[in-house]
């Protein structure tokens, strides 16, 4: 650990600081032998905070891995938006609403198959960019709720809540991946 203190000096590199939970790292699903640690770490120098003034560390909510993911901030602005094009998305089959909502659309007042492909295609973007906000919305409460339990004082009621809590999130992570799959 002194090497390791003595090149942080030599390279004059500081400790970023974070918000979230103060531990990186958990082990143990019991009071008796839950263990917590700051482990991860964020490091800059000078030449950095010149190029992101307001950078910063998260530490976010943990489900899958015993080490908490660590998001670095630089608010650079630049967001990609990707292509906008229309296309079919298989998950859409999966969700119960999904027949009704062309029978819906294909039904409306539209004359020709041309008008009717493009209202199915306007009707069916904005159905999907629901479901997905929904879907969005109830991982953020999960995650915001595991995040609150993870600061609480560690008990069998605390712990059984947060196991439940990382199922429900861990169902809606599948859910995102075989979305992309």
């Amino acid at each position: 650990m002194e090497a390791f203190r003595e090149t942080l000096e030599e390279c004059q590199l500081e400790d970023v600081g974070y918000s979230g939970a103060w531990f990186t790292w958990e082990k143990g699903n019991f009071p008796k032998t839950n263990i917590k640690e700051r482990l991860d770490r964020g490091v800059a120098n000078d030449r950095w905070w010149h190029l992101f003034p307001i950078g910063n560390i998260k530490h976010l909510p943990h489900s899958m891995s015993d080490h908490c993911p660590l998001l670095l901030n630089t608010n650079s602005g630049n967001i990609y938006a990707g292509n906008l094009s229309f296309k079919f998305e298989a998950w859409w089959i999966m969700e119960e609403t999904f027949e009704e909502k062309i029978k819906a659309s294909w039904g409306s007042k539209t004359n020709t198959i041309v008008e009717k492909l493009e209202r199915l295609q306007s009707d069916l973007t904005a159905w999907a960019r629901s479901i997905k906000k929904g879907q969005e919305r109830l991982k953020k409460m999960l995650t915001k709720e595991l995040e609150m339990l993870m600061e609480e004082e560690i008990d069998d009621d605390t712990i059984e809540k947060i196991i439940n809590t990382k199922i429900y999130l861990n169902i809606e992570t599948d859910k995102d991946e075989l979305y992309w799959e």
